[in-house]
């Protein structure tokens, strides 16, 4: 969930008013986004991730991919910025508008200042 949060703080503004498709390998998250609700504290996640939603007009979509399956959203949401980096390796390169190796992670009340 953490993972979603992240992408929504990092990236909300440049989608807003579209669709995000949120490809995740954890069957609660999924379901988590899908329902909107989860169990335990990981609802404060959640909830600021429906409020970063609905602030920039964003429809998320869920979709489950096994974790064999889906080796990029493992990456992901291992905070692996190498092993990204190996996938995607295009993100690396300094004239990008995005270098990912530089992020760091955001909270809900200081992302303004990132952004």
């Amino acid at each position: 969930m953490t993972a979603v949060e992240q992408a929504l703080l990092h990236w909300g503004k440049i989608w807003k008013g579209k669709r995000v498709i949120c490809n995740v390998d954890n069957c609660a998250v999924f379901h988590g986004l899908e329902n909107r609700t989860i169990r335990g504290t990981t609802m404060n996640i959640l909830r600021q991730c429906l409020l970063l939603a609905t602030e920039y007009d964003i429809e998320i979509d869920a979709r489950w991919i096994p974790t064999g399956d889906n080796v990029l959203a493992n990456t992901l949401s291992r905070v692996d910025y190498n092993g990204l980096a190996n996938l995607v390796p295009q993100l690396i390169y300094p004239t990008q508008a995005c270098n990912h190796r530089d992020h760091e992670f955001l909270t809900y009340n200081n992302r303004d200042c990132h952004q």
